[in-house]
């Protein structure tokens, strides 16, 4: 049976406007969807870029020169609580921290030269674990002179690697430089925030330690004849990790040695592990103990690998896992 005209007129003309409502509604669908999508992402790296207190300017960005050509002090760094990334900081940590590696050609000048590995079994279980690898990049904070039970110093003599030492007693540093490692040297400690900072360090070699307080009202700790020790604490600048790195130039990093006495896992909660690419760890646990390390290490996608129980090495050895990067980037 056929339909009146009028009726099949109505129809199509009814067809064609549902097929409109749709299509218009896919179209609104798709638009709002691409926009969620594109927003996500630059909120997810806000939120990260503002748990760690970054920028997230590349150097050919305007706002970055800007930023650079401002007046830049330390002490306008330290209480405007500057970004691990500002090119403030980065200068500072360049004109006035940094020393450059010792010439090649220049020989070493060390105490036991005949000595070939003076760490206590960090050195040989990270290259171990590398494959005997040569020509790297390290990080040493806490290089005390830079042999004495050094994990490095194998790496740079025998292996050809490069580094940073970073040692905040100034007694020992001086002896560092002196030693002609080849690698950048800074007098400083690491922050224990995600900005600059100024601390009260005390002098201990080997167990030297930031006591996180510049107050004044603060008693001064005493010694073993209960005497004020005032003499033995020291005023010292402290830099995130991360701004060292930038200020070398180097995110990339085969093997981090961290031995600060009890600071390691506040440091590495000011990294953004998004950022560098840190293939192993020996962080000494004495102080933290091992699970705080292990369970805050484990999402940012790093495993224990090893231990290293020693009086004067009480080492966790830390390395990527590669699949899991790989996943969380996809």
């Amino acid at each position: 049976m056929r339909l009146p005209l009028i009726n099949n007129r109505l129809y199509r003309q009814g067809s064609f406007v549902a097929t409109v409502v749709f299509v218009a509604f896919a179209f609104i669908f798709v638009i709002q969807h691409r926009t969620n999508t594109q927003s996500f992402g630059p909120i997810s790296e806000s939120i990260r870029d503002s748990e760690y207190n970054l920028l997230d300017l590349d150097e050919t960005d305007p706002r970055f020169a800007a930023l650079a050509a401002e007046k830049c002090t330390i002490e306008r760094m330290n209480a405007d609580r500057l970004q691990q990334d500002h090119p403030c900081v980065i200068e500072t940590i360049r004109k006035r921290y940094l020393h450059p590696p010792a010439d090649v050609d220049v020989p070493y000048n060390l105490a036991a030269p005949h000595k070939a590995d003076p760490s206590v079994g960090q050195a040989a279980s990270i290259l171990n674990y590398l494959g005997n690898q040569t020509k790297g990049f390290f990080i040493e904070c806490g290089a005390l002179d830079g042999e004495h039970l050094s994990n490095t110093l194998y790496m740079e003599r025998t292996m050809q690697w490069g580094g940073v030492l970073i040692e905040a007693d100034q007694t020992s540093f001086g002896k560092l430089l002196s030693r002609r490692r080849k690698s950048y040297a800074l007098p400083v400690c690491l922050s224990l925030q995600p900005y600059p900072t100024q601390v009260t360090f005390k002098v201990a070699y080997a167990i030297g330690s930031v006591q996180e307080s510049l107050d004044p009202n603060q008693p001064a700790k005493a010694n073993s004849d209960g005497q004020a020790s005032k003499e033995n604490m020291l005023t010292l600048q402290c830099f995130p990790i991360y701004s060292i790195l930038l200020a070398i130039g180097q995110t990339q990093v085969d093997f981090f040695s961290l031995d600060v006495e009890g600071h390691e896992l506040k440091i590495l909660k000011t990294v953004p592990w998004h950022k560098v690419d840190i293939k192993t760890l020996a962080v000494e646990w004495d102080h933290v103990g091992e699970k705080p390390l292990i369970d805050f290490m484990g999402p940012q996608g790093y495993y224990v690998f090893g231990r290293n129980k020693i009086n004067v090495g009480n080492d966790l050895f830390f390395a990527k896992n590669v699949s899991f990067h790989v996943l969380r980037d996809v």
